[in-house]
């Protein structure tokens, strides 16, 4: 057994340096150093490369450094590597296991077994067993080992290495070593480079327990140089790493800084302004480098150092899901998994995609986009095959169809064929006329994922053949995009301004000044996501990686990275307060390592109150870089209808926009009715029943029930298919329950003497003329009593709520209420002194078009049909007489005057939003800029 000689080099000077000045240590020269009898151990392989670099810029004639390694390595040297099973060939054996094992048998694990225990249910489990098995990897535990330890779930554990017996027997079925158990063999004896005399770990404090046996067991001197001061030798382990009890949360742990270098901001935007500003100040002084503890910050600090022209790179590569390829092929996987509509709709928008379908063309791209949508607004399909039911009445020259039938026939194509021939078809069909720069960044990162997807798909073709696993199509599809997932993509170093580097990088940083941004809770030192079989609390019962151990090695960081820099340099640390999502953030607790009389006023610098205005504003999300400037045009005003004035009456300048710009909002992606689409569905069944010869007399409330539903549920297939969204389902639903509660309302009218006159009625060739424009208008329905001969107007009304006739149509005005000046026009007084504002002048203006037809009414209302259906009733406006139309005439006779005048503006503040406010920003007024008359 190895001696383990500890050294301990003090943190004044950085990590880089000391390990150069140890490793040179006795060297006279001229030659070249030679370390060809020395193993290095560093904590990653950017540090290796670090080290390489300094040598060789230390010494001039050169360094022989044949062996770098990392703990990985040298747990799993590359000639033991060729045995060991790779993280995909691990999970399909768990997988294979979990098959052959009687899991009905295993009641401590399975208490209760899911009917279902297909792939997906294996899938997941097999992940779950192999994250759990690495976990006890790196202590050297089996499921085993922790049965024949553990006093608690004994039982369970016996269950779960029953299925690690078998997972081990398919591994050796299939000639591979399980990863962990390689490296527990290596850990006992250690493999070593031919002629190795010593080995030197260097700097390295997040080594695995395994490793400790590992170097015990090497058959060479062995030396673990330490970053810090030999008086503090007692806080660290043998092989160098720092002890929970000497750096944990209740130690007496002291980080030299100060809380001038502590800087709290709202945001990652708000840390990335702030670090580029720090690097401006302090550039000139000397060297900046920069690390980053939550990768929010670090891609919006990538995007605004590139606006500044900054080349940025990291060591640890480009994640997949960086790449724009990436969410082709994740929609492309959900458009194999379930043919949703919602994926063809964004495969849609990708050109490539787009021209596949159309038959490797573009012309049409924007009419299909648009039909696409508006098909979406309509029917809001749920599949491909629900889609393709819905658009068999499609108008003629339609593209809309024939795409989905390619859409359809490309899935059906790629379930077909084997995975790689998949990946290829994939990405001829995409790119196969492309031409790609290898010179230009983003071709090279698509050219690279596609290269990495192609590995991917070849690995996993031969391991499920391997492992006599049989996943369909798109099961197979998923998997491959998570084994790309896990893959970095790297990115030739080239000429960089500045690396950004990750928390564990930074103990090798040697810049005299360094800035650590997103220093959160949330990820320094971060939290150990829980293992439903391994608890925080078993991890440290077994001695293995646990929250106490993760604290003391970031307490240890944070400590050595302010000691080196407390007289040469700076280190300057920032902290969010909200997440991109929303979510509050917490200062790292390791920023609170400081003495008892400074704690307070630290808590005070780290947890303002909003009130000090020591908060930074939030970064808005959008800014205004233009004012709209609508074109102006004066409408003719030919026709006009109640809708057209309510809309004026709302907000004139938003009824500029929707009326004569004709702009609206679209939706694509809804699911659900809107409220005009539920009262649609409800008036058709209601238009129907007055159609009905023998219906509209009927008494019968279930026989008009029946009917009203029929009808409703007739025009919902026709509109959104037999199996619409499950959301269209629960509301056509509830329109079942408001019209079979319509049919007892209908029905008791009946009794009460009131028989349908007319439905969906209109002016015809004798319209109302105001201002010389003709009224438009459709009244729902017209009712005549049996006995009186009173007529009564009715408009159906499906909010959610019952709305008074009077209260819907006007406000009334007092002498405390306050008008608006854009609004004074509005208001009126009737023959009793009472004032009003106008707000709707539907039914009033029904009843005047009603009377150029010699059918006076005598009542005007609603039908309403309410959620809670038991309000269900005929609201007619209390007191209504001809003077509330003759009033409602004059109004409108303003509006076309208005219109007519061009004057829209301005908005009013508090109106509906039309589905476009949106695009301003909220701000209506700050947003435009408005050139015409103005009300």
């Amino acid at each position: 057994m190895a001696t383990l000689n500890r050294h301990f080099w003090g943190w004044d000077a950085p990590v880089l340096k000391n390990a150069v000045r140890h490793l040179m240590h006795g060297y006279s020269g001229p030659a070249a150093l030679d370390l060809t009898d020395t193993l290095l151990i560093v904590s990653t392989a950017e540090a290796g490369r670090r080290l390489k670099e300094a040598l060789a810029r230390a010494h001039a004639p050169g360094a022989l450094v044949p062996w770098v390694w990392t703990a990985e390595q040298a747990l799993l040297p590359a000639a033991v590597r060729k045995e060991a099973a790779t993280r995909l060939q691990s999970q399909m054996a768990w997988q294979q296991a979990l098959q052959k094992v009687a899991v009905e048998k295993l009641t401590a694990l399975f208490p209760v077994l899911p009917e279902e225990r297909g792939w997906t249910w294996q899938l997941e489990l097999a992940r779950v067993l192999d994250d759990l098995n690495s976990l006890l990897g790196a202590g050297g535990l089996t499921f085993a080992d922790v049965a024949m330890q553990s006093t608690h779930d004994a039982a369970r554990w016996h269950d779960l290495a029953i299925i690690e017996d078998a997972y081990t027997q398919e591994l050796n079925l299939a000639g591979l070593c399980d990863a962990q158990a390689l490296k527990l063999r290596t850990a006992i004896q250690p493999v070593l480079p031919e002629d190795i005399k010593r080995v030197i770990v260097l700097a390295a404090p997040d080594l695995p327990p395994l490793f400790q046996r590992w170097l015990l067991g090497c058959a060479a001197e062995v030396t673990v140089a330490i970053q810090a001061p030999q008086e503090m030798e007692h806080t660290f382990d043998e092989i160098g790493r720092p002890l929970p009890g000497y750096w944990g949360e209740n130690a007496d742990v002291m980080v030299p800084l100060p809380d001038a270098h502590m800087h709290l901001h709202h945001d990652a935007s708000t840390q990335a302004e702030r670090t580029i500003t720090l690097l401006r100040e302090l550039a000139p002084k000397a060297r900046v480098a920069v690390g980053v503890g939550d990768p929010e910050v670090g891609a919006v600090l990538q995007e605004k150092l590139a606006l500044e022209n900054v080349r940025v790179f990291e060591p640890g590569g480009v994640s997949p899901t960086e790449v724009g390829l990436w969410h082709v092929l994740n929609q492309m996987r959900a458009l194999l998994a379930g043919s949703t509509w919602k994926a063809f709709a964004v495969l849609l928008r990708v050109p490539e995609v787009r021209a596949a379908w159309m038959g490797g063309g573009q012309n049409g791209g924007l009419k299909v986009l648009k039909e696409a949508d508006d098909f979406a607004m309509e029917h809001m399909p749920v599949t491909l095959e629900h889609a393709l039911e819905l658009s068999a009445r499609a108008e003629p020259g339609s593209l809309l169809p024939t795409v989905l039938v390619a859409a359809r026939t490309f899935v059906q194509e790629l379930k077909s064929l084997p995975l790689t021939l998949t990946a290829r078809t994939l990405l001829t069909q995409l790119y196969g006329e492309r031409k790609f720069s290898p010179n230009t960044p983003s071709d090279q990162l698509t050219t690279s994922l596609a290269d990495a997807w192609l590995g991917c798909c070849r690995e996993i073709e031969a391991e499920l053949a391997r492992f006599g696993l049989t996943p369909k199509p798109e099961e197979i599809f998923a998997l491959s995009l998570e084994a790309l997932a896990r893959t970095a993509l790297t990115e030739p170093r080239g000429e960089i301004d500045l690396v950004l580097q990750g928390w564990l990088e930074l103990l090798w940083e040697p810049a005299p000044n360094l800035v650590v941004a997103g220093l959160n809770e949330e990820h320094v030192p971060g939290i150990l996501i829980a293992h439903p079989f391994l608890p925080d609390q078993v991890r440290q019962q077994l001695s293995l990686p646990s929250q106490a151990t993760r604290f003391a090695r970031d307490a240890y960081t944070l400590a050595a990275l302010a000691a080196q820099r407390l007289h040469h340099g700076a280190l300057h640390v920032l902290c969010g307060q909200w997440s991109e999502r929303g979510d509050a953030l917490r200062p790292s607790r390791l920023l609170f390592l400081c003495d008892d009389e400074t704690l307070p006023q630290r808590v005070k610098h780290l947890f303002p109150k909003e009130e000090s205005g020591s908060m930074r504003a939030q970064e808005p999300a959008r800014t205004l870089a233009w004012q709209l400037r609508p074109r102006i045009r004066l409408p003719k005003v030919e026709f006009i209808s109640p809708s057209r004035i309510r809309s004026y009456l709302e907000c004139p300048f938003r009824d500029y926009l929707s009326q004569e710009l004709r702009m609206e909002a679209i939706d694509a992606s809804k699911r659900e009715l809107a409220p005009s689409e539920f009262g649609t569905l409800a008036h058709h069944a209601l238009q129907k029943l007055a159609e009905h010869p023998q219906m509209k007399a009927s008494k019968d409330a279930k026989e008009i029930a029946d009917f009203l539903v029929g009808m409703a549920m007739e025009q919902a297939h026709l509109r959104y298919g037999r199996k619409p969204a499950p959301l269209i389902r629960l509301q056509l639903e509830s329109l079942k329950q408001r019209l079979t509660h319509a049919a007892d309302t209908e029905a008791a009218e009946r009794e009460n003497g009131w028989a349908i006159y007319a439905s969906e009625w209109s002016p015809g060739e004798k319209p109302l003329i105001i201002e010389g424009a003709l009224l438009k208008c459709k009244v729902d329905r017209i009712d005549r009593h049996e006995h009186s001969g009173q007529f009564r107007v009715l408009d159906f009304k499906t909010a959610d709520k019952i709305t008074d006739p009077l209260a819907a149509h006007v406000r009334k005005v007092t002498g405390r209420t306050h008008i608006a000046e854009p609004d004074e026009w509005k208001c009126f007084q009737l023959s009793d002194g009472s004032s009003y504002q106008w707000k709707d002048l539907q039914l009033p203006l029904y009843a005047a078009a009603l009377r150029e037809h010699g059918l006076r009414p005598d009542a005007v209302g609603y039908f309403t049909l309410p959620k809670n259906v038991q309000d269900t009733k005929v609201l007619t406006w209390s007191g209504f007489s001809d003077e509330w139309a003759d009033r409602a005439l004059e109004c409108a006779a303003e509006v076309v005057r208005r219109l007519r005048e061009g004057r829209f503006w301005p908005p009013s503040p508090k109106a509906y939003d039309r589905g476009f406010d949106e695009l301003f920003l909220g701000d209506l007024t700050a947003a435009t800029l408005w050139e015409g008359p103005t009300v």
